[in-house]
């Protein structure tokens, strides 16, 4: 007999938090906008406990933040936070890249240059969130060949982060393109192996980057 297990269904929470990230992270769920749990239950067609589950968890992954008896809104980053944000993953991102150049073992790199790929592609069809989506792979991919899970699950809940902070600051002229051009030269010093060269770039690719989302408050079209 040539049956197959059958796959257990996701657990509510799971699938609620799943759908209220992803809906956060393509800018549906707007900032300033208070959201009531109850509303946000009936839209998803579930209870209200899974929905709390999820939103717990994204309250502790600083994406939300409750409202005593009114709601849920989506959080908001002063000037110090994304300091503070671009100051632990630069440091992250250079212990990935510095694993990865010294390592005696080949690595593929194939993974990251498919997501410049879909940056392009993401470019050309106006889709910023598909652009978002590929940035926060490129970089994830160093951190996957670093092999070490402490540092994939840091980085995952740092680029969503980054993700509500930057989406905005790819509406700068020009931005979208020179991004692929500071990732191809990230990925051409680490496919040589050349770990100072690299570490190098990601600085300036991480200092630029800070900068957009610094003047995007400043003209208060980041809502902090």
């Amino acid at each position: 007999m040539d049956l197959r297990k059958l796959r257990k269904p996701e657990p509510l929470a799971k699938m609620a938090l799943n759908a209220l990230r992803n809906s956060i992270l393509s800018n549906e769920l707007k900032a300033n906008v208070i959201y009531n749990e109850k509303k946000l239950a009936e839209t998803l067609g579930i209870s209200r406990t899974p929905v709390r589950e999820a939103l717990l968890e994204l309250s502790a992954k600083n994406l939300i933040r409750f409202l005593p008896q009114k709601g849920v809104m989506l959080n908001t980053f002063s000037a110090q936070d994304i300091e503070d944000v671009f100051e632990i993953r630069t440091e992250l991102e250079f212990f990935a890249i510095k694993k990865i150049c010294l390592t005696a073992q080949e690595v593929d790199l194939l993974v990251a240059g498919k997501c410049i790929e879909l940056q392009r592609a993401a470019v050309t069809a106006a889709d910023a969130v598909a652009f978002m989506e590929a940035d926060k792979d490129f970089h994830l991919s160093f951190s996957k060949l670093a092999n070490n899970n402490y540092l994939m699950e840091t980085m995952r809940d740092i680029r969503d982060i980054i993700h509500v902070m930057g989406f905005r600051a790819l509406r700068n002229s020009g931005r979208m393109e020179q991004v692929i051009k500071e990732h191809q030269s990230i990925l051409a010093a680490v496919e040589i192996g050349d770990a100072q060269l690299a570490m190098d770039l990601m600085d300036n690719h991480l200092i630029i980057s800070r900068e957009a989302v610094h003047n995007i408050k400043q003209e208060g079209d980041y809502h902090a």
